[in-house]
């Protein structure tokens, strides 16, 4: 049962499940980068099944999700125990944010669906250096494709030298430049190559240290990097800038270090029961996320307007706040472009024709 079975099933406690996925491959179809690969339409579908199932027993929708959501101690498909999760939290927040259950005008309703999706740990390398001025640069192959996340690296670089993270340029996307990266696959990049990247910053940080200790006569212990400098704690004025660091060390000592660490382990899970196993059994730190959409449509022109999106995400840990929240806006976006204006149009020789993106 790889990831994109495991969307089947949802965040939802279902003890019995059974769950087949198949491929048909077909000459019409255009390839092509996509985002959050098989999950929309599964959860699409999946939720359309809950609000079924909600309207057969007679039973308010978000109501039917909070009763079946999985919490901490659940045990999945696969017999993976959740640990510390929100799932149900999320419902609730964006069901209230939405104003679900309030009195609506006539032709406005409120559309409501969960879901989850992991993380995927895996080996990533990168490579980090600190330049004669004092500025940094980090190379690695991992790639940008929207995601935001390679944009990220600077901070965590930044925040364990003690510098600014527009301090750091990046060369990426280039596996013969710097280390190996799967690439963004699955959203790992930060959860992977974040981790290259601060192991190497680490590496450069005892670097600095060791040159520092010497520059102000002091035992390591003593030492701290904050606001691009070296200094001894507890006395700001004794101090050398990690610019005069780096410049004193050229030709002698290269400020130069490369990273990978130690993927972190997935959940434990049965995976004897799945077929086809692809290694991706267990949801491995699942964002937890829902959103609540007030429509208006008009009888007459069938015409559809938002009036409001209310989304809610268990992220875990936020690093890059203004990635994140454009993240979830560029979710919802994408996800409104197709419930509404998306369409492959094809014609009768089953060519395609809307094939560029102003189409």
């Amino acid at each position: 049962m790889p990831d994109g079975e495991l969307t089947t099933a949802g965040p939802y406690r279902i003890p019995n499940l059974h769950s087949e996925a198949r491929v048909v491959y077909t000459t019409t179809q255009p390839t092509g980068s996509v985002r959050g690969p098989v999950a929309p339409n599964v959860c699409w579908a999946l939720e359309q099944h809950m609000d079924a199932l909600a309207a057969a027993a007679g039973i308010d929708p978000v109501e039917l999700r909070l009763r079946n959501v999985v919490v901490e101690g659940d045990e999945g498909p696969t017999g993976q125990r959740f640990e510390a999760i929100r799932a149900k939290e999320t419902i609730e927040e964006a069901a209230r944010m939405a104003g679900w259950g309030q009195p609506l005008p006539q032709g406005e309703a409120i559309g409501i669906a969960t879901g989850w999706w992991p993380s995927f740990p895996m080996a990533s390398g990168a490579i980090v250096r600190l330049n004669a001025d004092g500025s940094g640069t980090i190379m690695t192959g991992a790639q940008e494709c929207g995601t935001g996340a390679v944009m990220a690296l600077p901070i965590l670089a930044a925040e364990v030298l003690g510098m600014r993270p527009e301090e750091f340029r990046i060369i990426y996307q280039d596996t013969d430049t710097a280390a190996w990266d799967g690439g963004a696959s699955g959203s790992q990049t930060t959860f992977n190559n974040g981790r290259a990247v601060v192991d190497a910053a680490t590496r450069i940080r005892e670097k600095l240290l060791d040159l520092a200790a010497d520059e102000l006569e002091a035992s390591r212990d003593d030492l701290e990097l904050v606001a691009g400098s070296v200094r001894v704690k507890g006395s700001p004025g004794s101090a050398v800038t990690i610019a005069a660091l780096a410049a004193s060390a050229q030709g002698s000592t290269l400020l130069l270090a490369d990273g990978s660490g130690t993927p972190p382990p997935v959940p434990a899970t049965d995976a004897d029961r799945c077929v086809g196993r692809l290694g991706a059994e267990s949801i491995a730190a699942p964002c937890y996320f829902t959103q609540a959409i007030r429509v208006r449509v008009d009888a007459d022109t069938g015409v559809v307007q938002l009036v409001d999106v209310a989304a809610a995400h268990d992220s875990g840990r936020i690093l890059n706040p203004v990635g994140a929240a454009g993240q979830v806006t560029g979710g919802i976006v994408m996800g409104i472009g197709q419930a509404l204006t998306e369409a492959i149009i094809l014609d009768e020789d089953g060519r395609q024709r809307n094939a560029d993106m102003l189409d």
